[in-house]
Formats: structure tokens, C-alpha cells, sequence
């Protein structure tokens, strides 16, 4: 690393440091430049709340259902400080909201084919039994037969707000209408965002260095990683059987890595025309590329890839047998509160370095904002849901790697950079977030562990194109 580029990062860790303590500032580093390696971060400062207008609602009762999955109703409900970081942070905005808008939440936890349910008869029905919504993707279907408001019409929300994902609008927008969306106000959706753990411990002991210079200077890339994985994975005991239960390995994932690795790479399954019309984008040659290289990374390495055992695939890294570990942050506070070993934060890698930035895939379980077409007074739901979001990016945001880190004691000020990072620049691909088909096709070929990358797309194409062809109907024909 040259002296200017020295430089230039302790200025971005000062920076982001600064942003990260203070509670009513956020530092949105989602334009950070990471392809060269002397990039300068750009940090801006702002106050979000009071870009929302302040109305007094009068005691108004405020309901909220949000699903419970994993348990997502975290977001929201939060009786009184307790000790627990998240808890904490939103109590705290909750009660802002509250005393500044005059109102009381009231939090009803629910699952989320429930919930969907719920909102198709609520809305057959006439009635409006909550006033915020919480699901996942799957209320997309809601969204194709018309039961929900397109958020970008809604008076009192204004969806081009930083605290509102742009990404996700952008990528899940049909016709211009943006039914569900997710951002600052939900910090377990936040927290759904993939990124890559390393043991730091493991990587002493080889005199591996940490990926942090290249992680910022835009050079983290699935090569690096296959480059240091290569030779990690060892037989401890010998039975000739690379064993999750007693051998040491070079990564550790659950089958969510799959799209993960490749949405990282850039992988990109859609494409929108002029008029916000989606269409398949499959580029073959480039999905095989990609492919190859995660194929490495988890396959050539011995890696332990478990398309079955959900909990075991993190145990392995928890007990200190894995250098790396591919997860959504969300599943750290789950699986790793036993950790020993100190752990660091990377992004996704890239494809190679001439790729713009890193990105985080997003899955259908995140946490989507959706309302239904019965709602009784638009103008006042709209204001102060903005209002929730705006204070989350404020008051929650900036603090989410104390949340992470909450699990055990540890302050690493490169993984607190990372995290920022990460939760700025997700994707959400159509085809990932509703099911089209074809976009299982890493997870399906590394279970299988085969390279027909063209075959597989060959005996999907009509599916896709079926699927694709119907969503587009019914959201126009049912969202007139």
C-alpha cells in the first residue's frame, strides 16, 4: 500500500469512526469508489429527521404486524431498555417517534404467510386491522393481484429518501410502481445483508495476512479468496474423509452462499426497459465464468458447503474450524454467540477488479414494507412510517456493527468500515426476489457439483420466460 493510499484510508477510518459513534448521524458510503485503490471515500453527515414534516396525531394509536421470522419483530417491538444492543436502539426510536409525532405504537407479531393472508382478507373484506405491514417477497404476489398501494404514489412517504433502499426499489418496480419496499426502518433487514467472516486466530497461525488493504482498495476478489483457500482444508484425523465434525476447512457456508458468491460477482439475472418493463437478461458465457470461480472457492478448496444442515454449516466456524465463513449478519447473532476466536468482516468479493463496487445479495427474506389498499388515512401512514425510517437511519443505522459485535467482545474498527459498506450497496434481482426460475442454478449445480452451466439454463428457459411473462400481466392488469 503506497503512503497516499495510507493516507487516504486513515482519513476513511476516521471518518466512518466518527459517523459510527455519534447516534443521530449516519454516513452513507454507498458511493464509495472501490475499483482503484487510491478511491476517497465520501462521507456526508445528516440529520434525516428533519427532512420528514412533524405532524400531532393526537394519541393515536399506530399498529404494526410484522412477521416474526427470525425473529423480525425485533424491529419494532421494545417494551424498555434492557442491556440488549438492538433492543435498545429501538426503544429509543420508537419512543422519538412517538413524543414527536404524538402517537403510540402498538407491535403484533405474526408469520409471514399469515400476515399475507391476513392482508387478502382484510382487503376482500373492507377492513384495515393494522396500519404498517412487515412481510418478505412474498408478498409479491399481493402486489400482482392488486391488494397493496404502489408506495411511490403514497402522500406522506417520500421513497427517494436515503433511509429508503434504492436498490430494492429499482430492482422490484414493475411499470413504475414499486409495491414493496425495505431500508433503515427495519435493522433485521438490514442485518439480512451476506457478507464473508474470517478467523482471525486461524489466519495467524498459517501468517496469512487479513484482507483488509484489499477489501478497501477494491481488489478483494474471488480469485484472492480461492488464492488463500486453495490448500486450507486439512484431514486432522486422518480417516482420509473431509468430516465437518472433526476436520479443519478452508470455507464454511450454507447453501445461501450460492447466491451470494454470484450476486457479489455481479451477477445480474434481469433487466428493465424504458418503461421499468423487465425482462431475462441470462448471459450464458458470463454465468459460466462466475460460476467456475465460486466452483473453486467451495468445491476445488474441500470446502464444507451444506445444502441441508442449516446450523452445523455456521457451528463449524463457531468452533473455530473454518477461516471462512459465508453468512447474512443476521445469522451471527443466531449461530455464533459461543465464538472464541475473534472474527473479521468482508464484503462479498467481486469478479475481478474492474468490477464498479461490491455488492450484498438480498434474499425474498427480507423484510419488505407493504400496505394494503384499505388503509384509512394514507397521508398520516405514509408520514409516519417515513418518519420511522428516517429516524432508524439516524438513531439504529450507524450503530449496527454494535450489534453484530454485541455478541462477544470485540471492536475491530476495519470490520465496523465493512459493515457500513455492505448495508449500503445490496441487490435485489428480480428473479432471486420472485422466484423465477433459473435462479437457483449456483445452488443447484455445487450440490451436484457440476459445470453444465448452459444445460441447466437450456431446460429452464421457457419456465423463466413463462413466469416472467405472467408476473408483468398481473401487475398491470390488476394495478390500473
Amino acid at each position: 500500500m503506497n503512503v497516499m493510499h495510507k493516507i487516504a484510508s486513515a482519513v476513511l477510518a476516521a471518518l466512518l469512526l466518527i459517523a459510527m459513534t455519534n447516534c443521530s448521524d449516519n454516513a452513507d458510503i454507498k458511493d464509495i469508489d472501490t475499483a482503484a485503490p487510491d478511491s476517497e471515500a465520501q462521507t456526508e453527515v445528516t440529520n434525516a429527521r428533519s427532512d420528514v414534516e412533524v405532524n400531532n396525531y393526537e394519541g393515536y394509536v399506530f399498529k404494526i404486524v410484522s412477521t416474526n421470522q427470525n425473529d423480525r419483530q425485533t424491529d419494532f417491538i421494545a417494551e424498555e431498555e434492557n442491556g440488549d444492543t438492538l433492543n435498545d436502539l429501538v426503544f429509543r426510536r420508537n419512543m422519538h417517534v412517538e413524543e414527536t409525532y404524538n402517537i403510540a405504537i402498538e407491535t403484533t407479531g405474526m408469520d409471514f404467510g399469515s400476515l399475507n393472508s391476513l392482508i387478502q382478507k382484510n382487503v376482500s373484506s373492507g377492513d384495515n386491522s393494522y396500519d404498517l405491514h412487515m412481510s418478505n417477497a412474498t408478498a409479491y404476489t399481493l402486489a400482482s393481484g392488486g391488494y397493496l398501494i404502489p408506495l411511490n404514489n403514497m402522500p406522506g412517504l417520500d421513497i427517494s429518501k436515503p433511509w429508503w433502499d434504492q436498490d430494492a426499489i429499482s430492482g422490484m418496480s414493475i411499470g413504475g410502481n414499486i409495491y414493496m419496499i425495505t431500508g433503515d426502518i427495519t435493522p433485521n433487514g438490514m442485518l439480512s445483508s451476506e457478507c464473508v467472516l474470517f478467523n482471525k486466530r486461524l489466519f495467524d497461525d498459517r501468517g496469512i495476512d487479513y484482507p483488509y488493504d484489499s477489501a478497501f482498495a477494491g481488489t478483494w476478489t474471488l480469485d484472492e479468496m480461492y488464492a488463500i483457500c486453495g490448500d486450507l482444508t486439512e484431514d486432522i484425523n486422518g480417516d482420509g474423509i473431509f468430516d465437518p465434525k472433526d476436520d479443519l476447512f478452508s470455507i464454511t457456508c450454507w447453501f445461501d452462499a450460492a447466491h451470494g458468491f454470484f450476486y457479489g460477482a455481479g451477477g445480474q439475472m434481469t433487466e428493465k426497459d424504458a418503461d421499468d418493463i423487465p425482462s431475462l437478461s441470462w448471459d450464458i458465457e458470463d454465468y459460466t465464468n462466475i460460476y467456475m470461480k465460486i466452483y473453486d472457492v467451495i468445491i476445488t478448496s474441500n470446502g464444507f458447503y451444506s445444502t441441508t444442515d442449516h446450523e452445523y454449516s455456521f457451528k463449524v466456524f463457531e468452533e473455530g474450524r473454518a477461516y471462512f465463513c459465508e453468512l447474512s449478519f443476521q445469522k451471527v447473532g443466531t449461530f455464533l454467540r459461543n465464538m472464541n476466536d475473534d472474527y473479521g468482516v468482508l464484503p462479498l468479493p467481486k469478479y475481478d477488479e474492474a468490477q464498479s463496487r461490491y455488492v450484498s445479495d438480498m434474499t425474498g427474506a427480507c423484510s419488505m414494507l407493504v400496505v394494503p389498499v384499505t388503509a384509512e388515512d394514507e397521508e398520516r401512514t405514509g408520514n409516519i412510517i417515513d418518519a420511522l425510517g428516517a429516524a432508524a437511519y439516524d438513531m439504529i443505522s450507524p450503530s449496527l456493527y454494535d450489534v453484530i459485535a454485541s455478541v462477544k467482545n470485540v471492536r475491530d474498527e476495519e470490520s465496523a468500515e465493512m459493515v457500513q459498506l455492505i448495508i449500503r450497496n445490496r441487490v435485489f434481482d428480480m428473479s432471486h426476489m420472485y422466484y423465477i426460475a433459473g435462479d437457483d442454478f449456483v445452488y443447484d449445480l455445487l450440490k451436484a457439483k457440476s459445470t453444465d452451466v448452459a444445460s441447466y439454463f437450456a431446460q429452464r428457459e421457457s419456465a423463466a420466460q413463462k413466469t416472467i411473462t405472467k408476473l408483468i400481466d398481473d401487475f398491470m392488469a390488476n394495478n390500473q
